[in-house]
């Protein structure tokens, strides 16, 4: 689904198709989504939400990309980047912002990274 990651020294969390994780979830390096969290997701690094996962949790990260579903607030210093398949329903706050045709996002977007987006 994400061809163009890049290859890098951090470490990289999967969170598979069968888990669910309830919680503060934080790391540094990527993370990676295939099945559901619900609390909030911290990362230094990139984001990477999978067709079929569903996150109800505030989001935060280097880049977000989307190809599932996301119910919460998403922030990223760089770019959010939402696919076709991608269904989010909260604010978006990032300085670059990519929506593919058919992708589905429902809240208020803040780009240019110097506002704060209103809870």
């Amino acid at each position: 689904m994400f061809e163009k990651r890049e290859k890098n020294e951090n470490t990289e969390t999967i969170i598979g198709s069968g888990v669910k994780l309830e919680g503060t979830f934080a790391a540094s390096g990527n993370i990676t989504v295939k099945g559901v969290v619900s609390g909030s997701i911290e990362t230094e690094n990139d984001l990477y939400v999978e067709d079929g996962a569903v996150i109800e949790a505030d989001v935060k990260a280097k880049n977000i990309f989307v190809a599932g579903e996301i119910k919460g607030n998403l922030k990223a210093q760089e770019k959010i980047e939402l696919k076709k398949t991608a269904k989010v329903n909260g604010d978006v706050e990032c300085k670059f912002l990519s929506v593919e045709e058919e992708a589905v996002f429902n809240g208020k977007c803040v780009m240019g990274g110097s506002q704060e987006i209103q809870q």
